[in-house]
C-alpha cells in the first residue's frame, strides 16, 4: 500500500471510531426552522489552517456554518456561499475571520504560479488565468481583513448581512475584532 493510501486508511480507521460515537442530528428542516427562530445564522468565512476551526474556538455552544479557503479571502465563489447559505438558513451575519502565521503571508502568487507550473506544465492555461490567489503580507494582516470585509459588503447579494472583520492569535488562541470596521450604528 502506498504511503498515501495508508494515510487515507488510517482515517477511514479514525472515522469508523468516531462514528460510533455519533448522535444523530437534526435535519435540514430542523436547522432551517431553528436558524430562523433564532433571526437568522451566523456564518464565519476563515482560513482552511487546521489551527483556525472555530468550532473550537468559539466553544461547544458555536452553531453556525463555515466556508473555509486559503486565507479565509472573500473570493467570488466564498461569495456564492454565502449567497446559498443565506438562503437556507437566512444568514444575518458574516464574520471574517483571518489568523496570525497564515501560510499566505508565506507565500506569493508569483510563487505559487512558478510552483503549479513545475508540477502541472500541461495547466498553463489554467495557471495564467488565475488573476491572484490571494496573498499578503504580515504587515498587511489586518489590511486584509478590512479589504475582505469591505469586498463582502460590496457585494449587492449580501445587502442586509452584518458583516464584521476579527482577528486569531495562534499564539494565544485569542479572537479580536477590528473596532474599525464595526458598522456604523444606525439611530
Amino acid at each position: 500500500m502506498t504511503q498515501t493510501g495508508s494515510r487515507i486508511e488510517k482515517l477511514l480507521e479514525n472515522n469508523r471510531n468516531w462514528a460510533s460515537t455519533w448522535e444523530k442530528p437534526l435535519k435540514m428542516s430542523q436547522m432551517r426552522t431553528s436558524a430562523l427562530k433564532r433571526g437568522g445564522g451566523t456564518l464565519i468565512l476563515t482560513c482552511l489552517d487546521p489551527r483556525c476551526v472555530p468550532e473550537q474556538f468559539f466553544g461547544p455552544s458555536f452553531w453556525g456554518a463555515v466556508v473555509r479557503n486559503a486565507g479565509g479571502r472573500a473570493t467570488k465563489d466564498a461569495i456564492t456561499s454565502i449567497t446559498v447559505l443565506r438562503s437556507l438558513s437566512d444568514v444575518s451575519s458574516v464574520l471574517v475571520i483571518h489568523h496570525t502565521d497564515c501560510g499566505m503571508t508565506h507565500l506569493s502568487d508569483d510563487g505559487i504560479r512558478r510552483d503549479a507550473l513545475e508540477r502541472t506544465p500541461d495547466a498553463r492555461a489554467e495557471v495564467e488565468a488565475t488573476e491572484s490567489y490571494g496573498c499578503f503580507s504580515s504587515v498587511d494582516f489586518e489590511k486584509t481583513i478590512g479589504e475582505d470585509v469591505m469586498t463582502l459588503r460590496g457585494a449587492k447579494v449580501l445587502a442586509g448581512v452584518d458583516i464584521r472583520g476579527m482577528a486569531l492569535d495562534t499564539e494565544s488562541g485569542i479572537v479580536t475584532e477590528l473596532t474599525s470596521l464595526r458598522p456604523l450604528e444606525k439611530m
